[in-house]
């Protein structure tokens, strides 16, 4: 993973959270790490089915990637995208 993090969130069920918690316990994990390594689990299976866990392709992502860069230049947004978004609609209807 690189040096930067993102949070991700999940809504659980009362349930599935203690079934979850009872199994990182009896592997000796904590429950992010449970998470992380089954996570990572599926993902490496879905990558080496290729076109079938991915169906977008290499072209798709290129064009992607053009586009972003056409858009943003390499510059970064900073702050709260929401809050940015928020303030462009705010902005567009107050102008019509």
């Amino acid at each position: 993973m690189g040096s930067r993090m993102t949070r991700f969130t999940l809504d659980l069920d009362p349930l599935f959270q203690r079934r979850l918690k009872v199994m990182a316990a009896l592997k000796g994990a904590t429950m992010r790490q449970y998470c992380l390594a089954a996570i990572e689990k599926e993902l490496a299976k879905d990558e080496a089915e290729g076109s079938k866990a991915f169906p977008f392709g290499e072209e798709a992502l290129s064009r992607l990637a053009s586009l972003q860069e056409e858009v943003f230049g390499g510059r970064k947004v900073s702050g709260d995208s929401a809050k940015l978004i928020r303030e462009a609609r705010k902005t567009r209807t107050s102008a019509q």
